[in-house]
């Protein structure tokens, strides 16, 4: 069987990361966070590093030629007989197109869109709730854990993440109108997206996700 390739859509505080970690896991994928390798980039010693790393501090998208540049050099290292998920990537409509024809071109042509659908109204709540701890990172909802201060782990004191502020919350999600919904559109047009609403426990979302990619592979084989 080919190997399976995930592009990974939602608005920011759908659960995605969740779910990626459990497709991952239970599909044995190779994850392409275009944040990790961003972050990686911007610590080398050198003028685009630098500049780089400006514009994310301002919170400006980088050019889509940089990212598409770190993103094809990953998944050129990774042999055919393994499948990737791609998180944070594509962030705009020309960036959808490339990576759409890179995987084709790539013979990684068994692709599927998953877009975890869940309403603006629904994960601003969840962003107002999200707190992470200041020393070892870990996410926690003060809807799931109310009046926590620190980390049952490390003891670190639970802080809320810049862009988790309203103004911060407000842009991204005028960014996800702005450059994910037509990135969602082009790939809906050539029928490859799997629309999961995003509501119920982890567990229930995974379950819609997996039935809706069993439902897809049942269809082409047909």
């Amino acid at each position: 069987m080919k190997s399976l390739n995930i592009i990974f859509l939602g608005r920011s505080g759908s659960g995605k990361g969740t779910q990626l970690a459990l497709l991952k896991k239970q599909l044995s994928l190779v994850e392409i966070d275009t944040g990790s390798l961003l972050r990686r980039f911007v610590k080398q010693k050198s003028y685009l590093a630098r500049k780089t790393a400006a514009m994310m501090d301002k919170g400006d998208l980088v050019p889509f030629w940089l990212v598409v540049n770190l993103w094809l050099k990953k998944i050129l290292n990774i042999p055919l007989s393994k499948g990737v998920i791609f998180e944070g990537s594509p962030r705009r409509l020309e960036e959808a197109k490339i990576l759409d024809e890179a995987l084709n071109w790539l013979g990684r042509k068994n692709i599927r869109v998953i877009y975890l659908n869940v309403l603006e109204k629904e994960v601003i709540r969840r962003l107002s709730l999200r707190r992470i701890c200041f020393r070892c990172g870990r996410e926690y909802s003060f809807e799931f854990s109310p009046g926590l201060k620190k980390c049952p782990l490390c003891g670190g004191k639970l802080i809320r993440r810049p862009d988790d502020y309203p103004k911060a919350i407000k842009n991204r999600m005028l960014y996800f109108r702005k450059d994910i919904i037509p990135v969602i559109n082009y790939f809906r047009k050539k029928k490859m997206i799997l629309e999961v609403n995003g509501l119920g426990t982890v567990k229930e979302v995974h379950q819609r996700i997996m039935k809706c990619l069993k439902a897809k592979a049942a269809y082409k084989k047909e």
